[in-house]
């Protein structure tokens, strides 16, 4: 005895078949239209880590090393993957080349990159530190290239 196929299982392989073979242009290629698609851009939040972890969204007052803290930092570009801002840099590292009884500090740019995204944010992973007046004072902390602390994934 031969088995006999269901009406219902024929038209399945048949709708089946048509589907497939709709798929493909009409020479049996593939046929795209219109740009590549852009990689979408962040629109989260983004913040950057001081040096005990705590993070802020375009820090006026921020200490980046144990010894550094800036100061007056008026940021440009902030969410973007360069943030830059102008500020001051006040060191603490020197102990006995400080200049006077004045507070050690100096005029500087700031430079954040490696932004990193995480599940809600995403953080700065470096921070550049350029004495707006070359070179930097004798006594200052070498803050030309810190890594900054990012939340684990």
């Amino acid at each position: 005895m031969v088995p006999r196929r269901s009406a219902l299982g024929t038209s399945l392989a048949a709708g089946l078949l048509v589907c497939v073979t709709g798929c493909g242009a009409a020479d049996g290629g593939v046929r795209t239209e219109g740009p590549a698609p852009t990689r979408v851009p962040w629109t989260g939040p983004v913040y950057v880590l001081n040096w005990e972890s705590e993070p802020a969204e375009r820090p006026g007052l921020m200490d980046l090393t144990d010894y550094t803290t800036l100061d007056w930092m008026r940021w440009r570009g902030w969410g973007s993957p360069r943030a830059t801002a102008t500020g001051f840099v006040m060191d603490y590292s020197c102990t006995s080349d400080c200049p006077g009884d004045a507070l050690p500090s100096y005029r500087v740019e700031i430079v954040l990159s490696g932004l990193v995204k995480r599940q809600y944010a995403a953080y700065y992973s470096h921070a550049a530190v350029t004495p707006v007046h070359r070179p930097a004072p004798a006594w200052a902390e070498d803050v030309s290239s810190v890594p900054l602390r990012v939340p684990k994934p």
